[in-house]
């Protein structure tokens, strides 16, 4: 029965109002709880999976350590069977490249190491040299001229001991060596030459025990591998090269380690060992 007073109709409609505002909130603080036990479930989700992906990495990083120990004995094991069997390659005995050969190599990285001055350097010294020398003259001069100037006059005395001191702060400079930009440069060419020719030769050998398909030298294959990596045949020819080169320019005749102990000072044997310990750690991995 519709209620004809309109004070008693609108306080009904309000308490309508407030029932569906009640249920409507009831259904939004339900809804937030489901979305924060929905959040929370992924939020675990994901950490679980983390936690899976961890030591599944772990897993993955246990069995590559593994995979390459696996890797290096079995190197081992096939290079002690062709041991027994295989003629072995001999990178350590070079009749062929004569001491007086390496010298020249040796005097060419020394003459490159060393700062020459250019002939247009020597000709700009040459010049400073005079313009100190008119100077050291004429302080001479000035320093002369000191002991006789009247008392009187006393701008002239000043004018002369600023000429005399100008030249106490400053040094002589020395002459060019223009003899030994010429030596350097005919070291440098001759060591250009001798090279060449020392990589030629050992370039030849270890071509040769790889056609032969000889036992190379522990150093040799600890530091460069078993084989050169596929595709990079030339830059490992280039790379074992230069490693059996270095050997022979600094002596080094330790079987099992290639470039022996790292040069300590900077310089051109410094820089050459780095580059090969990069380079062949890289064909170490391919």
């Amino acid at each position: 029965m519709m209620n004809i007073d309109p004070v008693k109709a609108l306080d009904d409609k309000v308490e309508r109002l407030k029932k569906d505002l009640k249920s409507l909130g009831d259904r939004v603080d339900n809804a937030q709880t489901d979305a924060a036990q929905q959040q929370l479930s992924t939020t675990n989700q994901i950490r679980d999976t983390t936690r899976k992906i961890a030591k599944t990495n772990d897993r993955v990083t246990e069995l590559a350590e593994s995979v390459h120990r696996l890797e290096r004995l079995l190197v081992a094991l096939n290079r002690k069977v062709r041991a027994s069997e295989t003629q072995k390659a001999d990178f350590d005995t070079w009749p062929e490249i004569e001491k007086s050969l390496l010298a020249r190599i040796l005097a060419g990285q020394e003459a490159y190491a060393r700062k020459t001055c250019t002939p247009q350097e020597a000709k700009d010294t040459r010049k400073a040299i005079a313009e100190y020398d008119r100077a050291a003259l004429a302080a001479i001069d000035a320093a002369e001229a000191l002991t006789t100037l009247p008392p009187n006059a006393e701008a002239l005395w000043r004018k002369k001991y600023r000429q005399w001191r100008a030249i106490k702060g400053m040094a002589r400079p020395e002459a060019p060596d223009e003899n030994g930009h010429a030596g350097d440069t005919a070291a440098k060419s001759a060591g250009n030459e001798a090279i060449g020719r020392a990589r030629e030769l050992i370039r030849a050998r270890i071509e040769d025990a790889v056609a032969r398909d000889l036992l190379f030298p522990a150093w040799f294959e600890n530091m460069l591998g078993p084989a050169a990596p596929p595709g990079k045949a030339d830059d490992w020819l280039y790379t074992a090269t230069d490693v059996v080169l270095y050997r022979l320019l600094h002596d080094v005749t330790s079987p099992a380690s290639a470039l022996g102990r790292a040069p300590q000072e900077q310089g051109h044997r410094r820089d050459l060992h780095d580059r090969l310990i990069v380079e062949c750690a890289e064909y170490r991995k391919a």
